[in-house]
């Protein structure tokens, strides 16, 4: 399981960047159709969840706890 961002839902707050300890999210370079800069996934294979199989209980969840906007969802391949 690794984390996605919800574009529709997220502000840029970027609070998911600062939380996560293994560094899985960073600021975004493009503006959504909302107008923010949505945080982006760009180092899945490094959440503590990532070889959890879907379906799994993860072991962190401090992005998604985090996020504000619920913008963040766990997702299997």
């Amino acid at each position: 399981m690794y984390p996605t961002i919800n574009t529709d839902y997220c502000k840029g707050c970027n609070l998911c960047v600062e939380v996560c300890p293994k560094r899985v999210f960073e600021t975004g370079r493009n503006i959504t159709h909302r107008g923010y800069y949505a945080a982006v996934v760009s180092f899945k294979e490094q959440c503590t969840n990532f070889k959890i199989p879907n379906g799994g209980k993860p072991l962190c969840e401090i992005c998604w706890l985090t996020c504000p906007e619920h913008a963040i969802e766990f997702k299997g391949d």
